[in-house]
């Protein structure tokens, strides 16, 4: 793998899930005219969605996976990206209740290729403070870690705002993190093609750039992420299979317009 590439698959690792969440102010969320908003389910259901990542056009053989189960008290989000040579890991543990997450805890995790990385925060909601392993810090109410975010940003999604800003706890302090909505479009992927809905996440960089689309018929679960560092690194994670954890929760195949992904 090139010094290029490595670059660009690390861009892609550090900034690939769907949005990052917190309640933004009234003021910044509008509205858009678009099809029928599907109501969001009020529990998550468990789910495992694989991609495989592809830099410059190219495939790089490596295999990610997003996993969300229930465990008794939380859920557990768990995304990963592997080869023989590299991995990368992020695990995020949280409540749910009706479209709102309370973190307790995040890690994540690099090697391979030279790079050893890593942090994690324990979410100190008794005494209102975050224990980074590279600061504590204050935390606000509304506060996310970088993972399980995602998940909040999917009901933004349903309710078809077109503008969202989000606190993000991390390893070394607070973040924030803004989204713009995309026109609805039909993507294509390894999984089959879904109608989709898109955001766009605003760097203060110039020419970089992340778009992400979720499939409504999913519950409007990532599908596709295109990530571009610069003019020269182009790279994307794309769905290759999707299936619910539970047999009730299974949709039939008429919610997918491509072939069925959803068997267990």
């Amino acid at each position: 793998m090139t010094a290029i590439t490595r670059q660009a698959l690390l861009s892609l690792l550090f900034s690939v899930l769907l949005a990052h969440s917190s309640s933004a102010p009234a003021d910044t969320v509008t509205k858009i005219d678009q099809a029928p908003v599907k109501a969001f389910p009020a529990a998550l259901p468990e789910v495992e969605a694989s991609y495989r990542v592809v830099v410059n056009g190219i495939p790089l053989g490596l295999n990610a996976t997003i996993r969300l189960t229930r465990e008794p008290d939380t859920y557990r989000l768990h995304f990963k990206v592997e080869n023989r040579l590299f991995r990368h890991e992020e695990i995020a543990l949280f409540d749910w209740d009706n479209c709102v997450a309370k973190p307790h805890h995040y890690r994540h995790e690099s090697a391979g290729f030279g790079i050893n990385r890593g942090g994690e925060i324990a979410f100190d909601w008794d005494n209102g403070l975050a224990r980074g392993s590279k600061a504590e810090y204050p935390l606000v109410a509304d506060a996310l870690d970088a993972l399980s975010v995602a998940m909040v940003s999917r009901c933004n999604m349903a309710k078809a705002d077109t503008a969202f800003a989000f606190h993000v706890a991390e390893p070394d302090g607070m973040d924030e993190y803004h989204y713009r909505a995309l026109e609805s479009e039909l993507i294509k992927t390894p999984a089959g093609e879904w109608q989709a809905s898109g955001l766009e996440r605003d760097y203060e960089e110039r020419g970089r750039r992340s778009r992400f689309w979720a499939a409504r018929e999913l519950d409007y679960f990532m599908i596709r992420m295109d990530h571009q560092e610069n003019p020269f690194i182009r790279g994307r994670i794309e769905l290759t299979d999707f299936r619910y954890l539970t047999e009730e929760e299974t949709p039939s195949p008429e919610r997918q317009v491509g072939k069925t992904v959803t068997s267990r």
